[in-house]
C-alpha cells in the first residue's frame, strides 16, 4: 500500500542502495526489507515506545476461568493480544487501580500443568500455550490485599505495518485521523449533517436522532498512521533495509557494513532508554571492594 512517509523512506533507502534501475532492484523487494527491518527491530529494542497495557475485565476474566476442585487449582485461560513481543509484568488489579497479585513466577507449559510442582496460595504462576496466556491461580481467587477486578497485562509491542491506514471509527473520526473520500469503502454516519459527531451505523445515528430530523452518511479512509519506528527513528528501517537489499544484490560487504550499522542503532536506542530509566535512581560506588548505595 502506498503512504506518503513510506514512500518517500523508501525512496531515500533506494537512493541510498544506488540501484534506480527498477528491474535490478524492485520496489516490492524494498519494501519487503524494510519490512524485515522492522520485524527484527521489535525483537531486539526493549524501549518505552513498545510498551503497552491491556486489562481484561471482570466478565471477560470469570468466562475465561476455570474453578478450583479436589485435585486442581482455579486457572484462567486469556487469549492474547496478537502484537506481542515480551512480557513486562501481569498482575491482578482492584476497581481502584491498586495490585492484588502479580503473576511472576514464569513456568514451561510442562511444569505448569504439573501442580504436583507448583505452590499455589498467594503466588501467581503463568505460561504460555500458542495464542493463550494461562494463569493460576485463577481470576477471583483469595488473596491478602483486596478483591481484584481486573487483570492488566504490560507487554512490549510490534506497531502496525509501517504503510498501515488509521481505520475507519468515529473515535478516529474525532481525533481527525479520517479524509472524506467518495470513492472509499466505508461510511460513517451524522444526524442531519452535523459533522461534530460521527456514528458507526446508521441505527446508532437513528437513535441519536432524538429531533426527528433525520440521518446522512458520507465516505471516509484512514490517513497514514503514525509509527515511531518509521517517523521518529527512520535510520533503523534505513540500515536494516540496506542490509537485507545488498544481501539480495549479493553484495556482502555492503551488506555486512549496514547490518553492523543496524546493530549499532538499536544499541544506542536501547541504552538511551536504560540511561533515561536510570536517571536520578541511585547510584553504588565500590570502596575497596565493598558496595555503598
Amino acid at each position: 500500500m502506498s503512504t506518503p512517509k513510506f514512500d518517500a523512506l523508501r525512496t531515500i533507502i533506494r537512493d541510498w542502495s544506488n540501484r534506480q534501475d527498477e528491474s535490478v532492484l524492485p520496489n516490492d523487494r524494498i519494501q519487503e526489507a524494510m519490512k524485515y527491518a522492522a520485524d527484527k527491530a521489535y525483537r531486539k529494542l526493549r524501549v518505552a515506545a513498545l510498551e503497552n497495557t491491556i486489562t481484561y475485565n471482570s466478565t471477560a476474566l470469570t468466562a475465561a476461568t476455570t474453578a478450583a476442585n479436589t485435585f486442581l487449582p482455579s486457572q484462567t485461560d486469556l487469549t492474547l493480544p496478537t502484537d506481542l513481543i515480551e512480557f513486562i509484568q501481569i498482575r491482578e488489579i482492584d476497581s481502584a487501580g491498586r495490585t492484588c497479585r502479580v503473576f511472576n513466577e514464569k513456568t514451561d507449559l510442562r511444569t505448569f500443568n504439573d501442580w504436583s510442582s507448583i505452590k499455589t496460595s498467594y503466588i501467581g504462576y503463568f505460561s504460555r500455550q500458542g495464542n493463550t496466556l494461562l494463569l493460576a491461580p485463577g481470576f477471583g481467587q483469595a488473596n491478602s490485599i483486596s478483591t481484584a477486578d481486573k487483570v492488566e497485562l504490560h507487554y512490549y509491542r510490534r506497531l502496525p505495518a509501517l504503510n498501515a491506514l488509521y481505520d475507519v471509527t468515529p473515535a478516529n473520526y474525532a481525533a481527525g485521523f479520517l479524509t472524506q473520500d467518495n470513492t472509499a469503502a466505508v461510511s460513517l454516519f451524522f444526524v442531519n449533517n452535523d459533522t461534530s459527531t460521527a456514528y458507526a451505523t446508521q441505527s446508532e445515528a437513528t437513535a441519536a436522532d432524538t429531533g426527528g430530523v433525520g440521518t446522512n452518511n458520507a465516505k471516509y479512509r484512514g490517513n497514514e498512521a503514525a509509527n515511531w519506528l518509521r517517523d521518529e527513528n527512520e535510520r533503523v528501517i534505513m540500515m536494516g533495509a540496506l542490509a537485507e537489499i545488498f544481501y539480495y544484490l549479493q553484495d556482502d560487504d555492503q551488506a555486512i557494513k549496514y547490518k553492523k550499522l543496524f546493530e549499532e542503532e538499536i544499541f544506542e536506542l536501547n541504552d538511551e532508554d536504560t540511561k533515561r530509566n536510570a536517571a536520578g535512581g541511585n547510584v553504588q560506588v565500590n570502596f575497596n571492594g565493598r558496595g555503598l548505595i
